[in-house]
């Protein structure tokens, strides 16, 4: 019997192991107004944990056409990743403890599978920002399904990719669309309360709620000799 209490551990990218949501919220209120729509906080939240390609057919309407929204859509990442350039750690940041529980992990052999609704283009961009190629053993993303969450497809698949049954899997997330999609799959969730309150997660029927990868619940916390 493995060490860990799951086979596998699943992780969102934007929110979960790394703070980079503000900086997603500032872009998608660039790039709109650069477009001509001036759309309130509130109705900006709708792309939280969303594909970008779904969140631009929101915004902009599916009317436009798959090849206009695909377009718009790469515009879209093009600025971030050209904002994620710049940013300072201010902006954006490692979630507190990440390495460290990827590192026991790993020590541990438990896979570990990135599983984002971002574009691989995206998930390289942040990799080289914060080295996190060595962490991970598999990677899911929006370029290799066909449904976003709250659609179970994302989680399913990476649960596949890592040779474990869903049922055996912790997925770390964020956002309520991300811990829909792991319920919906299957699996046990972590929610980072990084985004969202711990209420809100609660609601929500996360089974494990922390600040960060520091302060994980007992029964999923990484053995101290682990994690060096």
């Amino acid at each position: 019997m493995k060490p860990y209490p799951f086979d596998a551990v699943l992780f969102d990218m934007d929110g979960t192991i790394i703070n980079n949501v503000p900086l997603h919220q500032q872009v998608w209120k660039e790039f709109t107004r650069l477009h001509g729509l001036n759309l309130s906080d509130e109705e900006l939240s709708y792309a939280k944990g969303r594909k970008a390609l779904e969140v631009v057919a929101h915004f902009f309407g599916e009317d436009l056409g798959h090849d206009e929204i695909a377009r718009l859509t790469e515009e879209r990442q093009i600025l971030y990743r050209e904002r994620l350039a710049t940013a300072n750690t201010e902006a954006v940041s490692q979630i507190a403890g990440v390495e460290a529980y990827l590192i026991g992990l790993g020590n541990l052999g438990v896979p570990r599978v990135l599983a984002t609704d971002a574009p691989l283009a995206n998930v390289e961009a942040v990799f080289r920002k914060f080295n996190f190629t060595p962490y991970f053993d598999a990677l899911i993303t929006s370029d290799r399904i066909q449904h976003g969450k709250p659609h179970p497809e994302i989680f399913l698949t990476a649960a596949r990719q890592a040779g474990a049954n869903p049922h055996r899997c912790l997925v770390a997330e964020d956002s309520a669309a991300g811990i829909a999609a792991a319920k919906a799959a299957g699996c046990a969730c972590l929610a980072l309360a990084t985004t969202q309150s711990k209420a809100d997660l609660q609601r929500q029927a996360a089974d494990f709620i922390a600040a960060d990868f520091y302060n994980l619940p007992a029964a999923i916390a990484i053995p101290i000799g682990s994690m060096v």
